[in-house]
């Protein structure tokens, strides 16, 4: 048969039901031994690109063996079964089959294929946990075939069997962390392959080999192996084996730093996977994905996937795999702060390496457990852990495990810098050895710490720098804004050494480059969005766009149920969003897993010079426990240090929200108690100002009134409303034109952005009974200016609103808001048809317009590593906009739409933005002096 003949016979043949292909094969005088051997030899060639099609048609030839007169068929047919099982992790389906194939053999009197079949059950017990079943088998096998004859007994047969029980017994060592073995046996089998002329088997070995040179922290080398056996595969159209090649490229490439790369990979990995019959590999890779994700700091997306691939893993009986998958879920779960259950998790990763004598392994779980004891405060005991799993490793050839032995051990005792610099030392000669970026870093920053500690400042220095420099060339390979948002999490402790080297030296110019080391540690994602560093969420077509359409319906539907909740009422709710919010999030990962950056762009460094010579800038940074602020004021920078603990502003911040949770009790219990609602909270405002802005008084002038402020937090001073702070006498709003902004270089940026006419608007209001006066806020808006356009109610659907925004140099929606403290990017803005989340609105095109966010919190934020801020405020900035106004608190519906008349007026009126809104706010504060309805909008931007 042709080949094309071929494949048309076999699809024809099993679109027929069972008598229809007896009849078929007759006609075409294939039913008989030599028919049916051909059609299993076209089963065997589809096995790694197509196992499901071979499957059905070995199935097919089991089935018409008897009435060809052809028993040795179905042994041979069940054999290739066994194969298609195991590759959709159908184990113990593919251990009984292969049990039948061998008594169908012995009946046969076929020595060498009974032989074969104890190679088959041996690759079933590996993947189940039994090691050294498998190995005594594999062993076994090999001593059978020595001088072993028979009639249907050839040399070449011999030779490859030899060959597959080799590389049998590699994986047995690998998997057992004997990898010197392993590498031996995979060289013997690469040798007999050779010989035999099978370059697909190459490609196998090459891919095997690769694992083990991953584990030994020879990541290139792996990757190497890795690309030459995904070309074999591609080469000979092995779907499935060119698949798992692409994995395992994918994770090479996270462990040398290349992220866009490692993501591509494995995005093309799965989208192989997808199209074929392999759920084994699609676990594996879901695994694998999750450790890219844990990797990148995406701890809710690396959790999901780590559940759903352990829970696979252990459905199938993959123990290896499933022990790496629970050290990665343990992982993930500490980082969440989850740390009874990361305790169980790691306890039965540690178990199942135990079983399997995986001492490398089991030495990688046991110094995450040395974590975990740490942070219970067990100190003795996570020393007494991560020694213990140093002494695994000593004096073998596993680098990577002595080495996070080492670095934990340092972290340990870095109150002894004696000995935690002898540690340290010897992970820095294995980190220049291995050349891995991930190592380097993390052992000069820590390094570079223990000599700050030790007051030898130029040391520390340049290996502080040596260890940022090294971060920023790890982060220029990640090209998702979100995954760059996560990706400082970690890496925080060498921006802020850097930080306290600069400033523990003297002069102007170690302020200054202070002042930048602070500024490349804050928001620099979001700045890499503004200047088009990295792009906005792609979009996604075909099943995945189909997918987040479905899942963003039912969140709607749920979002307006926590809109209408309270208390415990939304805790169900809440919990079910957090679930479809995570994997919406998965899924837009996966979209933009081949997105590129843009090669010619580079993050913009923020000077004193490039900021606004007639402000008075503050920029707040948190080191430690220490608030300091960094003063620009007319080119001059200075730094002003210790004004305050994070515990005082902390516990000062709480008093605040207390004071202003009170207005939830109603306008009665308000209007009862308002006069001492205001002293309170004054009072609170009144301690702030003394710790965050009093000292800073002496620089200012004071004879000058009403100048420019604007405002840089850091950390929790996200949710201070400086504008609102009081001295004694005033608001510094009364004091000062404010604005905020999440970094002094998107400050900087956002006065150099060109606003469009305010003439155009856009205004946008629903109605509710809860927020009754929106729809009169938005067509007063309206009214004032001369180019409009009104979208009320049913006409202000999402849709709408995008295609009306473009070019809109005022846009001004008043609506709910809805914020998402565990998920920001999914803080909403409720239209009349939906939701639009963050992440959505983000993909607007919104350049140069003002935007007002007139909801409730609009403005409010999750800070995370890297002071990004996540939220609202975060996507409209995205979007190009040059201006926000958002809201830090629930807002007062009344005088909101007051505010917003009167500040649009009054900006209408030639004043400036900034201005504007202070004048606006004094006029409500002049009616109700309480900061709740008169300070919870603020300016974010240009002024």
């Amino acid at each position: 048969m042709a080949a094309d003949a071929d494949s048309d016979l076999i699809e024809n043949l099993l679109a027929l039901p069972a008598p229809g292909r007896e009849d078929c094969l007759r006609s075409r005088g294939l039913l008989n031994e030599p028919g049916l051997s051909r059609l299993l030899d076209a089963a065997e060639e589809l096995v790694h690109s197509d196992p499901g099609r071979a499957r059905r048609l070995a199935e097919a030839c089991a089935g018409l063996a008897e009435v060809a007169g052809a028993p040795a068929i179905e042994p041979r047919a069940i054999y290739l079964c066994v194969e298609t099982n195991f590759i959709n992790g159908r184990f113990e389906e593919a251990l009984r089959l292969a049990r039948t194939a061998q008594e169908g053999y012995l009946r046969l009197g076929r020595v060498l294929e009974t032989l074969r079949t104890n190679v088959g059950q041996a690759a079933v017990l590996l993947e189940l946990g039994h090691y050294r079943e498998a190995l005594g088998i594999g062993h076994e096998v090999l001593e059978a075939l020595k001088g072993i004859e028979g009639p249907h007994v050839e040399e070449r047969d011999v030779s490859l069997l030899t060959a597959l029980t080799l590389q049998n017994i590699g994986g047995c060592y690998e998997y057992m962390g004997r990898y010197e073995e392993a590498l031996e046996a995979y060289t013997s089998a690469e040798s007999a392959y050779q010989e035999l002329g099978m370059t697909e088997r190459l490609g196998e070995i090459r891919n095997n080999r690769g694992l083990i040179l991953l584990d030994l922290g020879r990541s290139r080398d792996a990757l190497n192996a890795f690309k030459s056996a995904a070309d074999f595969f591609a080469e000979a159209g092995l779907t499935l084996s060119y698949a798992k090649a692409l994995n395992n490229v994918g994770e090479a490439h996270l462990r040398l730093g290349n992220y866009r790369d490692g993501l591509s990979a494995l995005e093309e990995a799965r989208r192989l996977l997808d199209s074929i019959e392999a759920l084994a590999d699609r676990h594996l890779l879901l695994r694998d994905t999750a450790d890219a994700y844990l990797a990148l700091n995406l701890y809710s997306e690396a959790l999901a996937a780590y559940r759903e691939a352990s829970e696979a893993l252990q459905r199938t009986g993959m123990s290896y795999e499933r022990a790496r998958a629970l050290w990665g879920l343990g992982s993930a779960l500490a980082f969440r702060s989850n740390l009874e259950e990361a305790e169980s998790t790691l306890a039965e990763a540690a178990s199942l390496f135990s079983e399997a004598g995986n001492l490398p392994l089991l030495s990688g779980v046991m110094l995450e457990q040395a974590a975990l004891l740490e942070a219970r405060g067990r100190h003795e005991a996570a020393l007494q852990k991560a020694s213990e799993a140093l002494e695994l490793v000593s004096g073998r050839d596993w680098p990577v495990q002595n080495f996070y032995a080492r670095l934990r051990l340092a972290d340990l005792r870095l109150t002894g810098p004696e000995e935690a610099e002898r540690h340290l030392l010897e992970a820095k000669q294995i980190a220049e050895s291995l050349a891995l970026p991930n190592l380097r870093y993390r052992v000069n920053e820590r390094l570079g710490n223990l000599h700050l500690l030790k007051r030898r400042l130029p040391e520390a220095r340049e290996l502080l720098q040596a260890a940022v420099d090294e971060i920023e060339n790890l982060r220029g390979t990640v090209t998702q804004e979100a995954i760059r948002a996560s990706f400082l999490k970690d890496k925080l402790a060498a921006y802020e050494g850097l930080l306290r080297v600069h400033l523990a030296r003297r002069g102007q110019e170690s302020v200054r480059e202070a002042f930048a080391a602070a500024e490349r540690a804050k928001s620099r994602a979001l700045v890499d969005l503004l200047t088009g560093i990295v792009g906005k969420e792609p979009s996604t077509g075909g099943e995945l766009q189909h997918r987040i359409q479905e899942l963003q319906a039912d969140l709607n539907a749920i979002y307006n149920q926590m809109l209408e909740g309270t208390g415990e009422e939304i805790l169900e709710p809440g919990s079910r969003a957090a679930e479809l919010e995570t994997e919406i999030n998965r899924l837009r990962i996966q979209a933009a897993a081949t997105a590129s950056p843009d090669p010619f762009a580079a993050s913009p460094n923020t000077t004193p010079d490039r900021l606004p010579a007639d402000e008075f800038l503050a920029a707040y940074h948190i080191v430690g426990e220490e608030i300091l602020a960094f003063i620009s004021d007319s080119g001059d920078l200075r730094v002003v240090r210790n004004l305050g603990a994070v515990a005082e502003v902390r516990e000062l911040l709480q008093r605040f929200e207390v004071q202003m949770d009170r207005f939830r009790a109603g306008q009665g219990f308000t209007e009862r108690h308002m006069e001492v609602m205001h002293r309170s909270v004054r009072r609170v405002l009144g301690a702030l100002y003394g710790v965050l802005f009093a000292p800073l008084e002496e620089l200012l002038e004071r004879d000058k009134e009403v100048r420019r402020l604007a405002i840089i937090p850091h950390g929790l001073l996200h949710r201070v409303p400086f504008h609102a702070l009081f001295d004694g006498e005033r608001y510094l709003l009364e004091r000062f034109e404010i604005s905020y902004a999440p970094s002094a270089t998107v400050y900087a940026l956002c006065q150099e952005r060109v606003p469009q006419s305010t003439n155009r608007a856009l205004a946008l209001g629903l109605s509710d009974p809860s927020i009754p006066a929106t729809m009169a806020e938005a067509k007063a808006v309206a009214r004032i200016f001369p180019d409009s356009e009104l979208l009320l109610d049913k006409e202000a659907t999402i849709e709408a609103f995008k295609s009306s925004s473009a070019g809109r140099g005022v846009l001004h929606l008043a609506c709910h808001g809805l914020f998402r403290s565990d998920n920001p990017m999914f803080s909403s803005l409720k239209l009349h048809d939906g939701w639009l989340t963050a992440a959505d609105a983000m993909n607007l095109n919104l350049e140069g317009a003002l935007v007002t966010l007139s909801a409730c919190e609009s403005g409010r934020n999750e800070v995370i590593g890297g002071d990004e801020i996540l939220g609202l405020t975060r996507a409209f900035l995205g979007t190009g906009a040059t201006t926000l106004v958002v809201s830090l608190w629930l807002v007062q519906d009344e005088t909101t739409a007051e505010l917003m008349q009167s500040w649009y007026g009054h900006l209408q009126e030639g004043l400036g933005r900034a201005e504007a809104l202070r004048v606006a706010q004094l006029e409500i504060k002049a009616r109700h002096p309480h900061p709740y309805y008169w300070a919870p909008f603020v300016l974010v931007g240009r002024r």
